[in-house]
């Protein structure tokens, strides 16, 4: 059993330190510079690389913000400060995921790359993010999981042992990342360098992994895991009180909902896929 514990910030000399948010700019950090280093073996520049972190940021933080507004539209209609008041709470995952997939995919357009190839590039990294970001989560202890017997829950102080859902998700990130690398390994060419801008990542297809048809399919899987991985960790926070998420339709959290858009949206594309395969 773990008892309850609230690490919400600490000092460094005078200057106070956001645990939360120092654990969400080091998994962006993380994701960089793993983005940087796949970028620079298939000879994208290191500069454009810059540029689409810099706009997957902006777009998730962006989107995170707007997605969990939208979750009760009728706190910040009675309160218009809550559009900016972060404090009172603030931040969707689903919103960020979607929020910096649309902007990684606007700057991606611009420069006539392969978006497939890209996300399967940064996937193992959003994986690794996710269980970066989650261990903030797990130390300020924001997420309130359900009663549980387990030995490994969490004693919270009203004396209730709880699920710790943020560590599990910080798990499933870590195994999620070891599962993408190896499956990476398996599907990507051994030398696929580009040396020159003009046969970017995006532009060139002579290579194994674009012959066999795998473009976006490490993505796909990590999408379509987290999305199922995240659809059954909400039956295991708790389902009322001050830290609880909203129960839409069926009793499911927004979460929940947009999950099951996610596995059926990604499950569609594998369909359509295994058909255009077939009928080659």
């Amino acid at each position: 059993m773990i008892n309850y514990f609230q690490i919400t910030h600490f000092f460094i000399g005078p200057v106070r330190i956001y645990t939360w948010g120092l654990f969400v700019g080091l998994a962006f950090t993380a994701g960089y510079f793993w983005l940087l280093w796949q970028g620079r073996k298939k000879g994208l520049p290191d500069g454009k690389i810059i540029i689409l972190t810099l706009s997957v940021f902006l777009g998730a933080a962006l989107g995170s913000r707007v997605l969990f507004l939208l979750q009760e539209p009728w706190q910040w209609l009675a309160d218009v400060s809550l559009l900016w008041r972060i404090d009172a709470g603030g931040l969707m995952v689903w919103g960020g995921i979607l929020g910096g997939l649309l902007a990684g995919w606007l700057y991606i357009k611009k420069n006539n790359w392969d978006i497939r190839q890209i996300a399967d590039l940064a996937a193992p990294a959003l994986a690794l993010g996710i269980a970066i970001g989650r261990f903030g989560c797990f130390l300020v202890n924001d997420h309130q999981g359900a009663p549980t017997g387990l030995s490994w829950g969490i004693l919270w102080p009203d004396g209730i042992i709880r699920q710790p859902v943020a560590l599990y998700e910080v798990l499933f990130g870590l195994v999620m990342f070891g599962v993408l690398l190896w499956i990476q390994k398996r599907l990507l060419p051994e030398r696929n360098a580009i040396g020159t801008e003009s046969k970017a990542i995006g532009i060139d297809s002579s290579t194994r992994y674009a012959r066999s048809g795998n473009n976006g399919l490490l993505f796909l899987l990590f999408l379509f895991s987290y999305a199922l991985f995240r659809f059954c960790l909400d039956f295991l926070r708790v389902a009322s009180g001050p830290l609880a998420d909203s129960r839409w339709a069926l009793g499911l959290t927004s979460s929940q909902w947009i999950t099951a858009a996610v596995i059926l949206s990604v499950g569609a594309v594998f369909v359509y896929r295994k058909m255009v395969e077939l009928n080659k």
